[in-house]
């Protein structure tokens, strides 16, 4: 992510993040005032001895909110710029912010033995402060957006150095960071360096290592010294197959590439979602497979199940299950029309919808709702599968992927992924499928099964890509 210097917008947005924590607090106070005990200071003095001593605990619990909120955003650092991060990692940092200041709230009214704070009253405020604060950001992230769409506040940035790269990264900012950034000049040369062109007002620059650069020293300080902020990006290789991280190494800062796969602890954890998300989702949909188990067996002869040899993690063969939408005779019928079984091999081994004589009766409404995949739900809690992953295939299609093929044998293919929440079908070029399924075993985790879980839902209902 790319930082700027703080500025009115984080200032104003600090200053609202403050007001809605009291603004929660008070109306929390309000909601459990059975349980608060918050009445005015005079009535309560005649009635409860320890009245002022409530009124004592709950201002430092306010003020110890407030403080709190203060330390863990400065660690934090939520107030950063945004402008060229996406959605889920905003809200996963937003979320995280979130959690640790609500732990120590809770921790510190322990530490100080707030005993008339009530739990109620608690299990009201951190919710609601929390709501409130997803709120503003959400708010204010759509509002600097649209701003930005209308051409406000943007970053004014420049390209440097390496020809093929500074072209290649231009359009990676215009399509990734857009509309926080705008190109205003791309110069490309071997050298990076400045010179008598850059006519141009610019906020920031990007250097484009490549190889046998020089003046690399000078220019940054020239830049420096302009006031622009400067952005190196390293060009040894492509590094996006790789998971990546800007490290220290001696007191250097090197960009760390490498790993596949999540560690062993998460590696359990996904398992057990797995399991558990299998298991409930067979109940859930047990009618939906009766009735498409129904439908296969009135379309035409033949088993009910369709089983075919794929890959698994490792390269561990396994039998993936569905259910059969093509007539017991599919091949036959393939390859009696010569003119269809060349389009077959010349489309990426895919027949177009409205002209494949093989799918049998309720072929079509079983692939379109996508029940046809359901039982592979007993893959996945079979372990052969994951609910999220990247695509089954064959042992020949292997081939096909030339040196990736060993990134392909690095996780378990899943039921859905990058590819089936990206079109599925309707991605018909295969170096763009290669690359989602590149993309999601080199980002494989928790969060990002989570991600493509919930992208599934509308993906299915809206039948995106799905014949």
């Amino acid at each position: 992510m790319l930082k700027e210097k703080p500025g009115t917008v984080s200032g104003i947005a600090r200053t609202v993040d403050l007001a809605t924590i009291v603004s929660s607090f008070a109306l929390a106070g309000f909601l459990c005032k059975g349980a608060t005990h918050i009445e005015p200071i005079g009535w309560l003095r005649g009635t409860f001895p320890v009245a002022e001593e409530i009124i004592h605990q709950y201002a430092i619990l306010m003020l110890t909110s407030v403080l709190a909120w203060i330390a863990v955003s400065q660690w934090r650092e939520s107030y950063r710029s945004h402008r060229s991060e996406h959605l889920w990692p905003f809200l996963l940092g937003h979320f995280t912010t979130e959690f640790f200041w609500a732990m120590s709230v809770g921790f510190l009214a322990f530490l100080f033995k707030l005993g008339f704070v009530s739990r109620e009253f608690l299990l009201t405020f951190l919710p609601f402060s929390t709501t409130m604060l997803t709120a503003r950001q959400l708010g204010a992230r759509a509002s600097l957006q649209y701003v930005r769409a209308k051409g406000h506040n943007i970053r004014k940035a420049i390209v440097l150095g390496d020809p093929v790269r500074a072209q290649e990264f231009s359009r990676f900012i215009e399509v990734e960071a857009s509309p926080g950034y705008r190109i205003m000049q791309v110069n490309p040369s071997p050298n990076i360096k400045l010179n008598g062109n850059l006519n141009v007002d610019f906020d920031e620059a990007f250097l484009m290592l490549g190889d046998g650069q020089t003046d690399l020293e000078s220019t940054v300080l020239k830049l420096v010294r302009l006031g622009k902020r400067v952005h190196i990006v390293p060009g040894l290789f492509d590094g996006r197959l790789f998971r990546q991280n800007l490290e220290e190494f001696a007191g250097v800062p090197v960009l760390s590439v490498g790993g596949h796969g999540v560690d062993p602890i998460e590696a359990a954890a996904k398992r057990l979602v797995d399991i558990a998300g299998s298991a409930v989702l067979l109940i859930v949909f047990s009618p939906a497979l009766l009735l498409s188990a129904l439908l296969v067996k009135c379309s035409s002869r033949g088993p009910i199940l369709f089983s075919q040899e794929r890959l698994g993690k490792d390269g561990r063969r396994f039998r993936m299950l569905k259910f059969r939408t093509m007539y017991r005779d599919a091949e036959e019928r393939l390859r009696c029309d010569p003119e269809l079984f060349c389009k077959y091999l010349a489309n990426n081994h895919k027949v177009p919808r409205k002209e494949d004589p093989r799918v049998a009766l309720f072929g079509d409404f079983l692939r379109a709702s996508s029940l046809d995949e359901l039982p592979q739900l007993f893959n996945v809690l079979k372990g052969d599968m994951s609910l999220v992953g990247p695509r089954p295939i064959t042992p020949p299609q292997l081939e096909q992927y030339g040196e990736y093929s060993p990134l392909f044998l690095l996780a378990k293919p899943g039921i859905t992924g990058y590819w089936q929440v990206n079109g599925r079908s309707e991605v018909t070029d295969f170096s763009h499928r290669t690359a989602l399924d590149i993309q999601y075993i080199r980002d494989q985790s928790l969060k990002t099964d989570f991600e493509v879980l919930l992208k599934t839902i509308p993906a299915v209902l809206l039948r995106r890509g799905a014949h």
